[in-house]
């Protein structure tokens, strides 16, 4: 919880006053009963107007200082709430997009959008209701027993036995309940992972007809969670009406000992009544303490999820080096490389050794699975979990900032992602540093320039978040656009033109290799023709590298690439 307290700092002030002005309203809420014994007592028994219509301003005073002390506390502890929240919840989304995709992957997009939420909303309740009742629910209840006592002492015995015994009800339920709230919220998680599921993977599903199993899995994790809500329900159904029953049978034993007192002349009515009153104010804040007990726990729970969000650690040396050119060429080499994914058991790259020389294209070929587009992933610093060193222009990739890295690397994966927003927003993302003259260039080295010309309104056609109007093709053009339009020193093209016919994709491999400034380029396919008229190509087999070096070479020396080779031109 030490992060999380941090955010308080900020707020001090207002974590200070609401409380106090709590302070405040508490004590002219314990002060109001006993000026309705003396108005009682003095005023209606006594037969004294002045004494009554003096109470009645006194109350009227009280009320309104009241008033006002809550009014300030609400807005103090509503204030801080508010602020804690928006920062926690600011710097949450911050965190997670510069985390590495391996802890991205890790904590689950569905866990995240679950804190960014839910999680949060109940941490700023629970702060709000904190600042409010955390001092004045204990002290009303204590103060109310101790000024019952300065009335009568003897009937205060039946408001302290009914605390006692409420104190212990209110502990066991809530032994019982924190532990239901946690199985709740582990299995709101597992909902909200398999709805995610079912909805970024409709087509998928309708395709291989899968909706009736989808649509089981959901109601089985549905079912779980209701079971888990109804559990903790129950459990915390009891609470209020156990809590409303002891409390009025204390008070009906209060009033029936308090008359037998008033007519036996040991006790004035306006004290039998002052000690109702305090028993009122108990029953409220004890009603009050379950529920913030109640909101407490859900709000640490999720505190706890947020900060084991927050405090995650990526693998870095806490240096960080400077690119001095991020659009000039760079060079990229990976020595001895070996990398697993988290849950497998075997290395999806097994000492994976190569050098690109500064302006050089290489290729990278390989069966499905033989680890071509992880070496991308690293390449472009995704993953940070690696063994081995991986070096751009000397300089290890791990002590590299961010900023300068992401500058310099530019990777274009084969799913192109689609914004909602305009076709020119998609390739400049309003990235305030690019040039026109860099985004018309990458236009046209990608091909989009006959995909605008198709459209109404070219550049400025708004596109909907899947890219409805766009075909595969069209999708991938504009991420490759995307990527070129930054002027990355380093390019990366993980087999993003797999969706482009034989004629474009020739068109477009052109264009990258006269394509101004030199970038050093990576280009990932599975067919030797996209790669062929590159410096290198690197031979990827079962996760190791299998040879390195020119088409012309490999044809020569490698058995496994010349048998590639000759299967896909007799495809073709």
């Amino acid at each position: 919880m030490r992060t999380i307290l941090k955010y308080f700092r900020k707020y001090r002030i207002q974590c200070f006053l609401s409380p106090l002005f709590k302070l405040s309203e508490v004590l002219f809420e314990l002060t109001v009963p006993l000026v309705i014994r003396d108005m009682i007592d003095m005023g209606i028994l006594g037969n004294d107007p002045d004494r009554i219509r003096r109470s009645f301003v006194i109350l009227l005073i009280f009320a309104a200082v009241g008033f006002a002390s809550a009014f300030f506390a609400q807005y103090f502890a509503s204030y801080a709430a508010s602020g804690i929240a928006s920062d926690i919840r600011s710097d949450l989304f911050k965190r997670m997009l510069h985390l590495n995709v391996n802890n991205f992957e890790k904590i689950g997009s569905s866990n995240i959008v679950t804190g960014l939420t839910s999680d949060i909303n109940q941490i700023q309740n629970g702060i709000n209701l904190t600042l409010r009742l955390v001092l004045r629910s204990p002290m009303v209840v204590v103060g109310a027993v101790i000024m019952s006592f300065v009335i009568d002492p003897k009937l205060s015995l039946i408001i302290l036995f009914a605390v006692l015994i409420l104190a212990v009800f209110v502990a066991l339920n809530m032994s019982r309940a924190i532990p239901s709230y946690k199985e709740t919220r582990t299995g709101l998680d597992d909902l909200s992972g398999i709805s995610e599921n079912g909805l970024t993977g409709t087509r998928v599903i309708r395709g291989f007809n899968r909706t009736e199993d989808d649509y089981r899995g959901f109601e089985e994790k549905s079912l779980v969670l209701r079971a888990r809500q109804l559990k903790s329900a129950g459990i915390s159904s009891y609470l209020n009406p156990v809590t409303y029953l002891m409390i009025n049978l204390a008070i009906c034993f209060l009033i029936y000992k308090g008359g037998i007192r008033v007519d036996s002349g040991t006790l004035s009515s306006g004290s039998v009544v002052a000690l109702y009153n305090y028993m009122t104010q108990i029953l409220v804040e004890l009603i009050k303490l379950a529920n913030l007990i109640v909101t407490v726990s859900r709000a640490a729970a999720c505190a706890g999820r947020v900060e084991s969000m927050l405090t995650v650690i990526d693998k870095a040396s806490g240096e960080s080096l400077r690119i001095e050119d991020p659009h000039a060429p760079h060079e990229l080499e990976f020595r001895d490389v070996t990398f697993r994914f988290e849950g497998n058991s075997e290395d999806t790259l097994e000492s994976v050794s190569f050098k690109v020389e500064r302006g050089q294209t290489i290729g990278i070929i390989g069966m499905t699975g033989s680890g071509k587009s992880t070496i991308a992933s690293l390449a472009a610093g995704l993953y940070r979990d690696y063994e081995g060193t991986i070096l751009i222009d000397g300089k290890k990739m791990e002590n590299i900032g961010r900023h300068d890295l992401s500058e310099a690397v530019g990777i274009c994966l084969q799913r192109a992602r689609i914004f909602s927003g305009t076709i020119k927003y998609n390739i400049t993302l309003d990235r305030e540093d690019l040039e026109e003259s860099d985004i018309d260039q990458a236009i046209r080295a990608a091909c989009l320039d006959d995909v605008l010309s198709s459209k109404k309104d070219g550049a400025f056609t708004v596109l909907s978040s899947t890219g409805a109007g766009l075909s595969g093709g069209q999708k991938q053009r504009l991420g490759i656009a995307r990527t070129l339009a930054g002027r990355p020193g380093l390019l990366i093209l993980d087999d993003s033109t797999s969706a482009l016919d034989a004629a474009t994709e020739n068109r477009f491999i052109k264009n990258i290799l006269e394509y101004p400034g030199d970038p050093t380029t990576v280009i990932i396919s599975q067919k030797i023709r996209s790669v062929m008229n590159a410096d290198k190509i690197l031979l990827m087999e079962d996760g190791k590298v299998g040879a390195f070096a020119s088409h012309e070479e490999l044809l020569r020396t490698c058995d496994s690439y010349r048998r590639l080779y000759e299967l896909q031109k007799e495809g073709a």
